[in-house]
């Protein structure tokens, strides 16, 4: 598990993050669910991911060809839950943005509870731009009490458990992003710093 942390950049930011502990049980489905869920509920993510990684490569190349697919993409996305088609499988879930440090294989996010060690929690994540969803099951390593004054009384520490193939590549574009911006915008204030003088 320590090289497996080493090998992916971890990153500080705000992300929509929901949680729930689940029973060993749930967890035991949920991970078989993980390892067979090809198709069904994910099918239709899987899409949504992949359009999103597809137009977020054009939009370099073909800005008005790619912000023309987003919204074909978001209007049929609309249209489907008026329709309610999706009903079954739509979540309704309450996130809360929270400031995170995250990597591929797991996260440390704040929480209001005091989450046991050795459980596992549900995590519905969204990845902005795009509102990629993700689900995953985590094992919790750690859970302590975070600083006075912090935005929740705890600071979990987790690690991501089966995660499928697709879900782990758009953790790692969606890092390896938000480190790319976080270096230009270190850059920028360095050159307005040099600027000043």
């Amino acid at each position: 598990m320590n090289d497996e942390r080493r090998r992916y950049f971890r990153i500080d930011e705000n992300l929509r993050v929901s949680y729930r502990l689940v029973s060993d049980a749930e967890a035991q489905v949920f991970s078989k669910q993980t390892k067979n869920d090809r198709d069904g509920i994910n099918y239709a993510a899987n899409f949504d991911n992949r359009i999103q990684t597809l137009l977020d490569a054009c939009r370099i190349q073909a800005p008005i060809a790619a912000e023309l697919i987003d919204l074909v993409n978001k209007k049929l996305n609309f249209v489907i839950q008026q329709m309610d088609i999706d009903a079954g499988l739509m979540q309704k879930v309450a996130y809360s943005l929270r400031q995170v440090n995250v990597s591929a294989c797991g996260m440390a996010f704040p929480c209001e509870e005091l989450l046991p060690e050795g459980r596992y929690v549900q995590l519905d994540i969204l990845l902005s731009p795009g509102d990629l969803h993700i689900v995953i099951l985590a094992e919790v390593l750690g859970c302590s009490e975070a600083e006075e004054g912090a935005e929740a009384a705890y600071i979990a520490r987790v690690n991501f458990s089966n995660v499928n193939n697709n879900d782990q590549e758009l953790l790692i574009q969606h890092i390896v992003k938000g480190q790319s911006n976080q270096l230009k915008r270190q850059r920028l204030q360095s050159e307005q710093a040099q600027d000043q003088l």
